[in-house]
């Protein structure tokens, strides 16, 4: 017994605990004691002296006349909340495109504040299969452990130590090869010069029939400039980007909170889905709220989809790229294969780019090597958009290319690198939901377009 008069007893928790891979469950019920809320008294009085009561009576009576009375009607009403919302929706989209270039800026300085929030979600978004894989495979079919909450927590751990620990090996790794390639490609730039005239001379004694002069005569013009000053761009342009516009220490922090982010919604999933069926709930009727709901799940599979598969793939193509280039003793290839798996996230446009800068570099080095890197990554890439991409991806977007190009221009054009990536997905939901409400309206009208 407790001797304390402030101490609050804690009530106990009825009913089973529920895990984070149970879900989310909706039940209407109707009012216990309708007799309590509903009363009706039936007076038969009251009742002639409303039958003798006029109808329809739209006027009172003020000092001796009669009024034209003010009737509410939620009709109308409702009709001009509609009618003001989209007049004002209608002025604020035009304001919106008035000022477009404030607007992006304003947006993407938002979407900058959000950077650990969005990084946090994708991170969550990838290890949740593999936390719920690791929660029902082997703590609850293998250790037997009952226990929702323990189970959770060790899937979650272990999911975060193996993903961190890879992480960081993969830095140990990758930066200090990565960083020895772009010294050597530095040291070299000066000494470019004479092995691209060489094989331009080359190339003019093989095929005297072409006419290289042109070329030759440019290169020997503009590349000494271009060569000398490669060096010294490097050196100035990298300490400059890492120090203004994203710190170090920026990006320590911004990588921190995105991790912290995503362990909590990946151990809040359950309690974030169920607040959100509560609001969608509160706001709408049921009708209306279980299709938006059935809406936000498919858009949330497409999306996380194409994510999580894309991710995949491109992983495998980088590291079956370095591989082959290692097979073939090729220089840089650490640094080209990371380039290339990195690119190869970017639909249709990926493999092209990625494969640019690999073309440069060896034609600088060597010819040779650049017609054998060229073979390797179109071999890749048939594989990959023939076999490697529709295993793990299949039709995760169901678009055709010509929304996904749209997707990537204007991600592109207005996010940089991200939005060539997100553009594909984000396009996909729109147009999955467009088609969806057109399907709709058309088997309302009793329509069918073939």
């Amino acid at each position: 017994m407790s001797l304390n008069p402030f101490s609050k007893k804690k009530k106990k928790k009825q009913g089973v605990e529920k895990g984070h891979r149970e879900p989310i469950v909706v039940k209407f019920f109707k009012e216990k004691d309708p007799e309590k809320h509903l009363k009706v008294s039936i007076d038969e009085s009251a009742e002639d002296k409303t039958d003798s009561a006029p109808k329809n009576d739209t006027t009172e009576t003020i000092d001796g006349k009669r009024h034209a009375k003010f009737i509410p009607n939620d009709k109308y009403f409702t009709i001009t909340v509609y009618a003001f919302t989209a007049v004002l929706a209608i002025v604020i989209l035009a304001v919106m495109i008035a000022n477009i270039t404030p607007v992006m800026g304003a947006v993407k300085r938002f979407l900058h504040v959000l950077t650990p929030f969005i990084i946090g979600g994708i991170i969550a978004f990838v290890l949740t299969p593999i936390v719920n894989f690791l929660d029902e495979a082997l703590f609850e079919k293998c250790f037997k452990i009952k226990k929702p909450k323990v189970r959770a927590g060790l899937s979650v751990a272990l999911t975060y130590i193996v993903f961190l620990g890879l992480i960081v090996l993969a830095l140990m790794k990758l930066i200090p090869e990565m960083a020895d390639s772009i010294s050597e490609l530095i040291g070299k730039s000066k000494s470019v010069y004479g092995s691209i005239m060489n094989n331009l001379n080359s190339l003019n004694e093989k095929f005297p029939d072409i006419d290289f002069s042109n070329i030759i005569d440019t290169a020997k013009e503009n590349l000494p400039t271009i060569l000398a000053n490669v060096g010294d761009i490097l050196k100035v342009s990298l300490p400059k980007i890492f120090s203004t516009s994203y710190s170090i220490v920026q990006l320590l922090i911004n990588i921190l909170l995105a991790v912290a982010i995503s362990i909590y919604m990946v151990c809040d999933k359950r309690r974030i889905a169920a607040a959100s069926t509560k609001l969608i709930y509160s706001l709408l009727k049921p009708e209306k709220a279980e299709k938006v709901i059935e809406n936000a799940k498919e858009s949330f599979q497409i999306f996380t989809g194409f994510i999580i598969g894309k991710s995949i793939d491109s992983l495998i193509i980088g590291i079956l790229t370095f591989f082959i280039l290692t097979v073939f003793q090729l220089k840089y290839s650490l640094l080209v294969a990371v380039i290339v798996g990195v690119t190869n996230m970017i639909p249709f446009f990926g493999p092209f780019i990625g494969a640019i800068p690999g073309v440069l570099l060896y034609l600088c080095i060597e010819p040779a090597d650049a017609l054998i890197f060229a073979a390797i990554i179109l071999t890749v890439q048939q594989f990959d958009g023939w076999i490697l991409g529709p295993m793990i991806l299949g039709d995760s977007t169901g678009v055709r290319p010509i929304w996904v190009i749209f997707g990537i221009t204007v991600g592109g054009a207005y996010f940089g690198f991200a939005g060539m990536f997100l553009g594909v997905p984000f396009t996909a939901v729109i147009v999955y939901l467009v088609n969806k409400a057109v399907e709709k309206k058309l088997s309302d009208k009793h329509i069918e377009v073939q």
